[in-house]
């Protein structure tokens, strides 16, 4: 009975064993096992009962330790790569994303400016008359940025932002009733260094207003909306129409 186990232990667990270290032996890179492997087999003081136990201790549990520890060492630098990736990504992103809205707030600018000097009308939304809300609607629509007709509802659209806040081709509001009541009635575009672009009623036409030396908006300044984002850029670059098609005067 012994001689039968003996021998099928020789004949099917050891070459079993062998084939498993020879995998291990392969990633780990050992060209030594081999030669190990067949000492072991031929000497005189190991005996076929014993023989699994002793690769098992001898060979796989080290080599089971550096493939492990190689394996790890692999994967953390995987994962840091990947961190590292995402980092970059991240950051290409957002100066992407910064440039666009560069780009986009300049257009905006741009073609408001074209209308300076345009006449106030009341209800009008272009080209050669606006209000304030057909004024503001007209500028962002050439941009590539839909907005409702009238004040309250752009009003809702986008970001809130708050007066220190403020960045070119925001749009800004004001309640200019004299009660005030805290209700949207204005409309213009933020420029730059304190001024913004807007239909004025009490001018009769399109200007830029500078908040310091108009009190009167500073004091009655409700609320921002900061609406453009990176993916009117791309609105915009497949656009054909241009701020020149709008005014025919």
């Amino acid at each position: 009975m012994i001689s039968f186990k003996n021998i099928l232990l020789s004949v099917v667990a050891i070459p079993l064993l062998v084939i498993g270290q020879l995998s291990i032996a392969q990633y780990s890179g050992d060209s030594r096992f081999f030669i190990n492997v067949r000492e072991l087999l031929v000497s005189s003081n190991s005996s076929s009962t014993n023989l699994p136990l002793i690769i098992q201790s001898t060979f796989i549990e080290p080599k089971k330790e550096i493939l492990t520890s190689s394996i790890s060492r692999q994967l953390k630098n995987e994962i840091n790569e990947l961190i590292s990736s995402q980092e970059s990504n991240r950051y290409l992103i957002l100066l992407q994303e910064y440039k666009d809205y560069e780009k986009v707030s300049q257009r905006v600018e741009s073609i408001a400016k074209k209308f300076l000097g345009v006449k106030y009308v009341w209800g009008a939304n272009g080209p050669n008359k606006f209000d304030c809300s057909g004024f503001t609607q007209k500028i962002y629509k050439t941009a590539g940025i839909q907005l409702p007709r009238n004040s309250r509802a752009q009003a809702k659209v986008g970001k809130y932002i708050k007066y220190e806040e403020l960045k070119k081709g925001d749009m800004v509001f004001f309640d200019t009733n004299r009660k005030q009541t805290g209700r949207v009635n204005h409309v213009g575009i933020y420029l730059e260094n304190g001024t913004f672009i807007h239909a004025s009623s009490g001018n009769k036409k399109v200007v830029i207003t500078n908040f310091k030396e108009k009190q009167f908006y500073k004091n009655r300044f409700l609320w921002g909306r900061r609406i453009i984002k990176e993916r009117h850029f791309k609105m915009l670059s497949s656009r054909e129409d241009s701020y020149s098609t709008l005014r025919k005067i």
